[in-house]
């Protein structure tokens, strides 16, 4: 893995920060995400670990709790289904196989570049095939150091007929401020069944840039949720690679921008086989001079005969000065197919608000049911969550005040 670092190293070295000419990053200027004034120094993280705030989860087989590339805590159950944790290193020659896709040798961007030169926590498991994980497997990674780089990579491998849950949080203490540079590569092997929920609660402070890749093999499923509520500026791109005939994805989220925070998340759905399935529900609030920008695009590629497709943005503007954008698309290579894409925008109903309101409700808390309610149904979907706690989580980011 040496010789891989030292690759990205030089590549990163010929490469410029990516700006407004790449499509990608039109609506989100580098400097949002400050990279040039967070270090990596030998201290990056001493850090007060009694700051770290486990995430409320009601049922876990097993957890591995980092600050940093410091394991803080961790349990592993004797359960079916838990994972083998490995050295990426070993995971190249063991794996072979999907060293392609785990170690590709190209990198998108700098930031992408970056992650593979200068890791800090970079973690591989293992989920062996044909398991049942009967209760959900939390990773956490939090962020506790002030203006510090930190670059978690996280390869998952899901075996053949594995079926569970995975949550990966990046959480925060509220007073950190780190750039938190991501990156998250799934395998989800033949006949799967996996769900992978994404938490973001960072500090109001950090930064985050995540580039995240998913291939789905013949016959697999996969959940897939998103919950982006913490840091100033956040940068996502996931691709999913519906690489197996028969392969189907879920895909939601629930992301919010409070004031002068920025949200841009970048959705590709890349239809590679036949008769391969997706959905893709994300929905967003914005308040007080937040922004939140949603790429989606459904790729149908020439060899994908029979996919269908479906892609849906919806977004919630709270207050004056609050902005969303919407940038659906599609690109189809193929015949026989159904796809298809909608978004909308829009306000509260001043009805609604007024029937809460004469119901003895305050503005601020029928405001806040009603943001509630159009997250409800992607909420609903993780009740190892509490739900009050996910709300309250979602009220803190927006901070409607009175509207």
């Amino acid at each position: 893995m040496k010789t891989y670092t030292e690759t990205a190293t030089a590549v990163l070295n010929n490469m410029n920060w990516p700006d407004k000419k790449v499509e990608i990053w039109r609506r989100t200027p580098v400097k949002l995400l400050d990279p040039m004034n967070f270090s990596l120094g030998v201290d990056a993280f001493s850090v007060d670990e009694s700051l770290a705030k486990p995430l409320p989860f009601e049922e876990k087989s097993a957890h591995l709790h980092y600050a940093g590339p410091k394991l803080i805590s961790g349990r592993m159950s004797s359960e079916e289904g838990i994972p083998e944790v490995i050295s990426p290193s070993l995971a190249a020659v063991k794996y072979a196989g999907q060293k392609d896709f785990f170690f590709p040798g190209e990198w998108s961007d700098r930031f992408d570049a970056w992650n593979d030169s200068e890791s800090t926590n970079s973690l591989f498991l293992n989920f062996p095939g044909g398991k049942v994980l009967k209760k959900p497997f939390i990773l956490q990674l939090d962020s506790l150091s002030r203006d510090r780089y930190s670059a978690p990579r996280i390869f998952i491998r899901i075996e053949k007929g594995w079926q569970g849950k995975i949550f990966i949080a990046y959480n925060g203490s509220g007073k950190e401020k780190e750039l938190v540079n991501g990156s998250l590569r799934v395998w989800a092997d033949a006949g799967s069944i996996s769900e992978i929920v994404e938490i973001q609660t960072l500090g109001r402070e950090s930064r985050l840039v995540q580039n995240s890749v998913f291939r789905q093999e013949r016959d697999s499923v996969l959940k897939h949720s998103q919950i982006q509520l913490g840091a100033s500026a956040v940068k996502g791109n996931a691709l999913f690679q519906l690489a197996g005939e028969g392969s189907d994805l879920q895909a939601g989220a629930v992301f919010t921008a409070g004031k002068n925070q920025h949200k841009d998340l970048r959705l590709e759905q890349k239809h590679m086989a036949p008769r391969t399935s997706s959905r893709a529900l994300y929905k967003g609030a914005v308040s007080h001079r937040g922004r939140t920008v949603f790429q989606g695009m459904i790729r149908v590629e020439e060899e994908a005969r029979g996919t269908d497709a479906y892609l849906s943005n919806k977004n919630l503007i709270l207050n004056k000065g609050a902005r969303a954008d919407a940038i659906p698309g599609l690109k189809i290579l193929t015949d026989d197919v159904k796809c298809s894409h909608g978004s909308t925008t829009g306000k509260l109903d001043p009805s609604q608000l007024f029937y809460l309101m004469s119901r003895g409700l305050s503005r601020m808390e029928a405001v806040r049911m009603l943001t509630e309610g159009m997250f409800e149904e992607i909420i609903a979907r993780h009740p190892e969550l509490p739900a009050q706690w996910l709300k309250t989580e979602i009220a803190l980011s927006l901070d409607p005040g009175e509207i």
